[in-house]
């Protein structure tokens, strides 16, 4: 039996007692549910935005007793695929008597709702043509049926919320259903670009527009991820020695990023021993040969004005409208401007006052190193 086991997971969300931190994010997240808010949450992919709407809804059950319903909206591109989300998130999530209630009542709408195996996915795909609209409405008016059971609140966190902007007037119909839920249900809008996430709510033609609190999941603090390296270091018997100093350079807060060369760091070391800066300049370049692809993938879907918008960061130190970096690049201010503009929208750069930094640190390096490598805008 495998008994020495990597306690650094980067390729899926942390369960809750694994996040690092986040104490104050998820404090303030449940006090907004509580007091009858509804928040938009913005974080960048990457960031722990799922874990750490994981350990809200763990503990919004918990401590708060709220009902709590997590309803991933990656992806959607109709009504129908809605539908099926909601449903889906309230089969995983609802207990015991409340879910038998439930249960009951949407199998006696005749739309071929279940909690079950065989629900309204089942029905579209034996009926093409059955309209999941009247589903939608049904379950989209569920939190009122949860309080006629007598539950306190319930906590709906819709994550990758901006997919919905692929759903023609989906705001809309949502607002339709939650204007009337504020007694009865906090909402979390969750949402990984910015840009969107404005739209949506920011716009002033947009129904949702001014219906949820901003609250942005900023970077890890040092402090915090130098104390959790060194505690899980030290909990599986090793030492995080001198690497914790360049892994925390490297990551800058990330919390993605964090995990990764934190695993690729505790894979090096043995049981009983200290990490050198040997042992750190390995699981570096062995993080970053791991990204390579994906790195390569993103590059490649960027825009010429884009990829220069990058390297002009980069190289400007965060200031890309230096004249030498322009003119090396051949990049007049005006394009680089507007690429920046669609770069923050998607979050792959993000502005401190007058700088600019691209959200991925690795990412950064790896567009540093196309320096002279004839790729910088293929």
């Amino acid at each position: 039996m495998i008994t020495d086991v990597n306690p650094f997971v980067y390729s899926r969300p942390l369960a809750p007692d694994d996040i690092i931190d986040r104490d104050e994010e998820t404090h303030r997240l449940l006090a907004a549910a509580v007091g009858g808010h509804y928040v938009r949450l913005y974080a960048p992919r990457k960031y722990g935005k799922t874990s750490l709407l994981g350990r809200v809804l763990r503990d919004g059950e918990r401590q708060e007793g709220m009902i709590p319903v997590l309803v991933d909206l990656y992806g959607v591109l109709s009504i129908a695929d809605v539908a099926i989300r909601f449903e889906r998130a309230y089969a995983r999530q609802l207990k015991g008597r409340t879910r038998a209630r439930i249960e009951e009542f949407l199998q006696s709408t005749g739309l071929g709702l279940s909690l079950g195996a065989l629900g309204i996915g089942a029905r579209l795909q034996l009926e093409p043509r059955a309209d999941p609209l009247p589903a939608l409405h049904t379950l989209l008016d569920l939190p009122l049926r949860l309080e006629e059971g007598g539950s306190f609140r319930a906590l709906i966190v819709l994550d990758e919320f901006q997919d919905i902007t692929k759903v023609k007037d989906m705001d809309a119909l949502l607002r339709s259903h939650i204007q009337f839920q504020g007694e009865v249900a906090s909402f979390v809008f969750a949402g990984s670009e910015p840009g969107l996430m404005r739209e949506l709510f920011e716009d002033r033609e947009r129904p949702l527009y001014g219906q949820a609190v901003p609250m942005r999941l900023e970077r890890l603090g040092d402090a915090d991820i130098a104390a959790y390296v060194a505690e899980r270091f030290r909990s599986t018997g090793r030492s995080a020695g001198e690497a914790v100093n360049p892994l925390l350079a490297a990551a800058q807060g990330h919390p993605q990023r964090t995990m990764l060369l934190a695993h690729r760091l505790w894979e090096l070391v043995p049981p009983g021993a200290t990490a050198t800066l040997s042992h750190w300049a390995s699981a570096h370049a062995g993080a970053l040969g791991e990204l390579q692809p994906e790195f390569d993938a993103n590059w490649r879907r960027l825009s010429t004005n884009e990829q220069k918008a990058l390297r002009a960061v980069v190289a400007g130190d965060g200031s890309p409208y230096r004249r030498p970096v322009l003119e090396q690049l051949d990049a007049p201010k005006s394009s680089i401007r507007a690429a920046l503009s669609q770069l923050l929208a998607r979050a792959l750069v993000e502005q401190r006052g007058e700088e600019y930094v691209l959200v991925d640190p690795l990412f950064a390096e790896w567009v540093r190193g196309l320096r002279g490598t004839g790729d910088a805008t293929s």
